[in-house]
């Protein structure tokens, strides 16, 4: 990889006509030499990486023809190994997708019976496509279009998101509008491909805003919230593993009704949030609405107890009162009760009396350690639980 990145970032003129048969022999050889090398050694050849890095130099100077030729000469080239072949295949395409992408994609369309299901080969394609479609977006998706029954292991949905994700780099209306006419069986993948390419404050407002613009072209009320539940669950997937004050700082800007954000809010998860876990849960508690609380706060703090429950156990102790800490201590009780069950009741206790409170006591006894099943029964017969045979 490292090769590749530097020759894709390097472009010289080509040397005295080098022909095409010569650049195969080349290439051949290089590849004979590394594979020879591999299977010899696990140290890498900073001769033969150097070499190689002329090489696809070189490639970069071949016209369309040509790299047709020396892609074809080399695929069918029998005196490498399959490895080799994919290998060198590969390389070839990934220096190509820089400079003519749509190139990059026929060429590997025309060698898929070599490359196909192979882990780099399909991230070679994957790549290429993606590069054509910033580039054009439409002719990208023509050519999934045209190639679907043909090739339906490179022209299926994944293709379609691929392309929708590189339309989204420059230009926001046409990928949303993908979304809705391809009518893909994953829609949510669709929008997602769209937000991820969200990577700063900017990008995003300029998505939320075209996300906003296109709701309005909607009719079905029922799609119109399916579009923004996904997208704002997506941004709130990505955006919780930045710094909480950072996040905070765009939410405000962002200026998301209470009902956008209980959508932000279902994409948070504490694999993202960490230490600013307690920090979220206070800002729901201000934010969404509060019918919509408990269910957040469920998935957050139920997240942050089975991976910490002593930080979870922490944050409780100080958080101030409230409906979120109220969720927080029924989902902490109930997780917790799996492994210390007598701290879960203490905190369930804390709750006032009430149908929660009796709930969640309900659920504690359900979570119970069957290996002190005489304890439960007891938890049981204190706080009016009716009992049931414990596996």
């Amino acid at each position: 990889h490292t090769v590749l990145s530097e020759a894709v970032t390097t472009k010289r003129q080509r040397e005295n006509g080098a022909t095409r048969p010569s650049m195969v022999a080349k290439l051949i050889t290089h590849a004979k030499a590394m594979e020879l090398h591999q299977k010899n050694s696990h140290e890498p050849d900073d001769e033969l990486e150097k070499q190689g890095l002329e090489l696809l130099k070189q490639m970069m100077d071949l016209n369309p023809a040509e790299l047709r030729s020396v892609i074809a000469a080399l695929r069918n080239d029998e005196s490498l190994s399959l490895e080799a072949r994919r290998a060198t295949v590969c390389s070839s395409l990934l220096i190509i997708s820089k400079n003519n992408p749509a190139a990059a994609v026929a060429l590997f369309t025309e060698s898929s019976d070599l490359l196909v299901d192979h882990e780099i080969a399909n991230y070679v394609f994957s790549t290429s496509l993606g590069e054509w479609a910033k580039m054009n977006p439409l002719a990208a998706l023509e050519w999934t279009q045209k190639n679907a029954l043909a090739h339906p292991n490179l022209a299926g949905d994944d293709a379609i998101q691929t392309i929708i994700a590189g339309a989204a780099q420059n230009d926001l209306k046409l990928a949303f509008k993908m979304v809705s006419e391809m009518k893909i069986e994953d829609f949510s993948s669709g929008l997602q491909s769209i937000v991820e390419t969200g990577k700063t404050p900017e990008q995003r407002t300029a998505i939320l805003a075209t996300l906003r613009e296109h709701l309005n072209q909607l009719s079905d009320p029922a799609e119109r919230q399916a579009y923004m539940n996904e997208s704002l669950e997506t941004m709130g997937r990505s955006l919780s593993n930045e710094s909480f004050d950072t996040a905070e700082s765009w939410l405000k800007e962002s200026k998301l009704t209470p009902e956008e954000s209980s959508y932000f809010a279902s994409g948070l998860s504490y694999f993202e949030t960490k230490q600013d876990t307690g920090r979220w849960i206070e800002w729901m508690e201000k934010t969404i609405p509060q019918d919509k609380l408990a269910e957040n706060v469920d998935n957050l703090i139920g997240q942050w107890t089975q991976q910490d429950y002593i930080a979870a156990g922490k944050w409780l102790t100080s958080a101030p009162a409230g409906p979120a800490k109220s969720a927080a201590v029924s989902s902490y009780a109930i997780t917790v009760a799996e492994y210390e069950p007598q701290t879960a009741v203490q905190w369930a206790l804390t709750l006032p009396t009430g149908e929660k409170r009796q709930e969640t006591l309900v659920s504690i006894y359900e979570n119970w350690p069957s290996k002190d099943a005489a304890a439960a029964l007891a938890f049981a017969q204190q706080y009016g639980i009716k009992t049931k045979a414990k596996p």
